[in-house]
């Protein structure tokens, strides 16, 4: 009756949904109080007030054809206003004409991988990753590479990933800050990746993309961040505003491409067309309008660096191996047990705390700890971490060998 493709992806299970549908379970049966849900990735904050007073204004405007369709790029002084954004924070030269806005970045990465892909051509994922970024690059006839991250500190590693490049690689994919590890890349380590791209570029005569997607590209901690668009000149820049201005419902995202991008006007005209043509168009009109009309899109990052730092404390407290996060809404502990999905599944049986396993993410011997929730919640969960600890013994956190310095014990 369905695809056997699909067919077959339904069997498959989606750790996060499992966790959300069970939360949800769990707190029917024994009380909010008493579930402690960290295992959904999205915003814990309202949109800031700047953000309704601009959306009141545009809902107020007597503008005629204030709900009608618009180009197929999105809505110009939308996409003004984030070319603004982007010059100032990357100081690199951007045009409206070669932004897209998007139905959020799943929409945005899936009218990318529909532009550039042709059947069979490969993309490097590099793991742990989001694991709907393989779906996004096979909806179109592409298949994934799998690079691990270095295996302490989850850099980019560059001597695998130019290992992983063949003839049919067209774009390499990376996520930072990276979801699920918290991990946000150097700059040395991205232009590490550039120069390797343009040198394997020169020896082949091929072309490399550098898909960079960055739905939290502001929730950094530690004050400084990297710029992508000094390391390749063929960067895609995919943003969103869920994430950052507590929008996810509203499916607001863009992709850019900077002034020194080669062939810049026919890749955005493919984007837009694809805009059209895969049917779900660009984000919704009001909340482009809205976007476009306020003065700044630049956030405050301390409410989740907070909540890193509380979060952090709990999981060290309780006797959890990680690296501290950088920024992103997510820590990525070692597991106890080398099984990861029985750990979280012990958790959430016999504690009620629900995470993710990290084979979810291509990781295994990891899960993932979302700490965008309320304080309330982290401030409860102290004792509940501490007692899933000691109930796979506590000491054996300790007794991990060849843990990086920079990691927290």
């Amino acid at each position: 009756m369905i695809s056997h493709d699909i067919a077959n992806s339904l069997n498959e299970h989606s750790w996060i949904r499992v966790m959300f549908q069970e939360g949800k379970r769990l707190k029917q049966l024994h009380g909010e109080e008493h579930v402690f849900d960290f295992s959904i990735g999205g915003p814990a904050l309202e949109p800031p007030e700047a953000f309704y007073q601009s959306l009141r204004q545009v809902v107020d405007e007597p503008l005629a054809g204030k709900h009608s369709y618009g180009d197929y790029q999105g809505l110009y002084e939308a996409r003004e206003r984030i070319t603004a954004y982007l010059a100032n924070r990357y100081q690199t030269g951007f045009s409206p004409a070669h932004v897209v806005m998007t139905s959020g970045a799943a929409g945005a990465l899936n009218l990318v991988f529909r532009s550039i892909l042709n059947p069979g051509d490969e993309v490097v994922l590099l793991a742990p990753y989001f694991l709907e970024y393989e779906r996004y690059v096979t909806n179109f006839g592409g298949a994934c590479t799998i690079v691990p991250l270095t295996e302490e500190s989850f850099d980019i590693d560059i001597d695998r990933v130019k290992e992983a490049l063949t003839d049919k690689t067209k774009a390499i994919m990376v996520n930072s800050p990276h979801n699920p590890t918290g991990k946000v890349f150097s700059q040395e380590n991205l232009s590490q990746l550039g120069r390797m791209m343009a040198e394997w570029e020169a020896e082949t005569g091929r072309q490399l993309f550098l898909v960079y997607d960055s739905p939290y590209d502001q929730l950094t901690f530690g004050g400084t961040y990297a710029n992508p668009f000094s390391a390749s000149d063929r960067v895609i820049f995919v943003g969103s505003f869920s994430k950052e201005l507590g929008l996810a419902g509203e499916r607001v995202g863009y992709i850019a491409l900077n002034e020194a991008f080669e062939h810049k006007d026919l890749l955005a005209a493919a984007l837009a067309y694809c805009n059209r043509v895969m049917g779900f168009l660009h984000a919704p009109m009001l909340m482009q309008r809205a976007i476009a009309g306020m003065g700044s899109l630049e956030v405050d990052a301390s409410p989740y660096r907070l909540r890193s730092e509380m979060m952090s404390d709990i999981l060290r407290e309780a006797g959890f191996s990680f690296l501290p996060p950088q920024g992103g809404f997510f820590i990525f502990p070692k597991s106890p047990i080398p099984d990861d999905v029985a750990f979280c599944m012990e958790a959430m049986e016999r504690f009620h705390l629900l995470v993710v396993p990290g084979s979810q993410f291509g990781r295994a011997g990891h899960f993932r700890v979302s700490f965008s929730v309320s304080l309330e919640q982290i401030q409860r969960s102290k004792d509940v971490f501490r007692q899933l600890r000691a109930f796979f013994g506590g000491d054996e956190v300790e007794a991990s060998a060849g843990m990086p310095v920079n990691l927290v014990e």
